[in-house]
């Protein structure tokens, strides 16, 4: 890389210290990476990013908050990268970060040099996964394949958690900036969602959607 070329400038949010001493060495000596800011929690991650970057890196449980929020955030920016680093490698965190926009997906029991790896394979278009976890999705594939034939699913089913925890919200009959508010994301976001909601469920009000969730007991 030249001298002179342009340097991704980069977010990291890792509450634990040694974890976020360690990821800020691997960016520090990564030769197409700028760190901008080591967040230490949620709170100072959502100061972190209302400054420009091109790449996140973050724990997805950050004590006071969670990392899914700011994957949402910066995937919807529409020109950011995001890795998830974290302990969690269940199928459900997994597919929860993919879904809100993650690009990679590695577990902090990863050696230096495949976080590395990972961050170089998502700036050139690539989407890593810690191999301890991609068995995991390949099984949920597998059986969501097998199913499929004999699935009777509704729209309703095929929502994300997310969208399920917003939705749950919306049916105690919060206004969409109180949701927003509660859950620590913006009003856009949750919006969005709810566009997302109705065009799963094939509605056109909040009412219809909460009528329907509450027939397929998605929520209660």
């Amino acid at each position: 890389m030249s001298p002179d070329a342009e340097k991704i400038r980069t977010i990291l949010i890792e509450d634990v210290p040694l974890a976020r001493a360690a990821f800020t060495d691997v960016i520090e000596n990564h030769s197409r990476l700028e760190l901008v800011e080591a967040a230490s929690s949620w709170a100072e991650g959502k100061k972190a990013l209302a400054q420009p970057f091109d790449l996140l890196i973050t724990d997805l449980d950050l004590g006071d908050g969670t990392g899914l929020d700011f994957v949402e955030q910066a995937s919807q920016a529409g020109d950011k990268k995001v890795i998830v680093i974290t302990v969690l490698g269940d199928v459900k965190s997994v597919m929860a970060s993919v879904e809100a926009g993650a690009d990679g997906y590695v577990l902090k029991s990863a050696q230096p040099e495949e976080l590395k790896s990972a961050i170089t394979t998502v700036l050139e278009g690539g989407s890593p996964i810690s191999a301890a976890v991609a068995g995991h999705l390949l099984k949920k594939i597998r059986s969501e394949t097998d199913d499929s034939s004999t699935s009777d699913a509704t729209p309703a089913t095929r929502l994300t958690t997310r969208e399920v925890e917003i939705l749950t919200e919306l049916a105690r009959g919060f206004t969409n900036k109180e949701v927003a508010r509660q859950l620590g994301i913006s009003p856009y976001t949750v919006a969005e969602h709810v566009k997302a909601i109705y065009r799963k469920m094939a509605v056109s009000t909040r009412s219809e959607a909460v009528s329907q969730a509450y027939r397929e007991g998605l929520i209660r």
